[in-house]
């Protein structure tokens, strides 16, 4: 019996044909999209395979601080500042204009001035139609938003600091913003509310240090998260799906101790009375000793009506409570046990008492 021999297979296999090259393209842009954006054009001088492939990225980051540092071979720091925005205004440029692939996020932080290019920018980057945009740029007076920002369809994200906002006449709403942040900036009663209620899909809203706001009123089927930090006189939230708020007053003008009661009651009646899902509120001593202020039970409109017509809210989902710079005034203490009677379901009680610069948490 004679048994037949097996043939011997050698697999081998050549590996010098899989480099990094020979990726497809759409994982080499994700390599370079890891990478800073002057580094990803520099990049692609490297290789035929990699070169202009950073124009179809989708993530984009510019920072200008590798452009700013002091040369110290540089006989003038002011020269090397005016090479460094020059070069930084060209990558800028260079990102945006011949970028050819959908464009998820744009970031770019800068701590030079760059009014004269902004509006270039932001038209170029309107034309992308990213979904998520960063804008950082700190120097000089607030950066004026231009109409062609507000035409992004597919924004699902949007942080502005140091900016003004003035709404376009036929602003029809960001469809798919889920997140607004801004920070450092000036708008209207009317520009921020329509902005707010004109982004039907909105999640979390964070609006800190802003001038030009008086009456801010917050209108928001899907809100979830909300923090204001400025000044403001009135506040009117109506969000039913609101689970944490957080409500800070900046530079209030001395402390009063005005007991809870009438309009000042009906106020904050109104004020929670749409918050039935809320777990989480926090709020600053200067909110309950200066906000709302004396005038806005002077007006004519939503707070003339008798407090009795109004009902208490029932805050049933209410778990936790923050009240920090607590000075133990009427006021605060009133207002504390109206949260108290309204939320059945309080879990946490967190008291943070001011004591000159110092605090103190119970």
């Amino acid at each position: 019996m004679t048994h037949a021999k097996k043939a011997k297979v050698n697999h081998t296999v050549d590996l010098s044909s899989y480099t990094i090259s020979s990726l497809p393209q759409e994982i080499k842009a994700k390599i370079l999209s890891n990478l800073s954006t002057d580094m990803a054009v520099g990049a692609s001088v490297l290789s035929s395979a990699w070169r202009n492939l950073w124009t179809i990225t989708p993530d984009i980051f510019l920072c200008d601080s590798t452009f700013h540092s002091v040369c110290p071979t540089s006989d003038s720091s002011e020269a090397f500042y005016i090479s460094g925005r020059s070069k930084f205004v060209t990558l800028v440029d260079l990102a945006l204009s011949p970028h050819k692939g959908s464009l998820d996020t744009f970031t770019i932080h800068g701590a030079q001035s760059y009014h004269d290019v902004f509006a270039r920018w932001m038209y170029m980057l309107s034309t992308k139609g990213p979904g998520a945009i960063t804008i950082k740029l700190t120097s000089g007076p607030q950066y004026k938003i231009p109409s062609s920002l507000f035409s992004i369809s597919h924004l699902y994200f949007l942080y502005l600091k140091n900016c003004s906002i003035s709404l376009p006449k036929k602003f029809e709403g960001f469809k798919l913003l889920r997140v607004l942040k801004l920070k450092v900036f000036s708008s209207t009663d009317s520009d921020i509310s329509n902005l707010i209620s004109s982004c039907p899909l909105l999640d979390a809203v964070r609006l800190r240090y802003f001038e030009g706001i008086n009456c801010l009123s917050i209108q928001s089927r899907t809100l979830q998260i909300l923090e204001v930090q400025g000044n403001f006189e009135d506040i009117r939230v109506d969000a039913p799906n609101l689970l944490h708020m957080y409500l800070t007053l900046d530079n209030a003008e001395g402390h009063q101790s005005v007991p809870v009661q009438g309009d000042r009651k009906s106020y904050l009646k109104q004020t929670f009375g749409s918050l039935t899902r809320i777990t989480t509120l926090s709020v600053s001593g200067s909110f309950l000793t200066s906000y709302p202020r004396p005038e806005a039970f002077t007006r004519k409109g939503t707070w003339d009506q008798d407090e009795t017509e109004i009902r208490a809210p029932k805050l049933d989902n209410l778990v936790t409570i923050t009240l920090n710079d607590f000075r133990g005034l009427d006021c605060e203490v009133a207002f504390l046990g109206l949260l108290l009677s309204w939320g059945p379901a309080l879990e946490e009680l967190k008291i943070c008492i001011h004591e000159g610069s110092a605090s103190c948490e119970w």
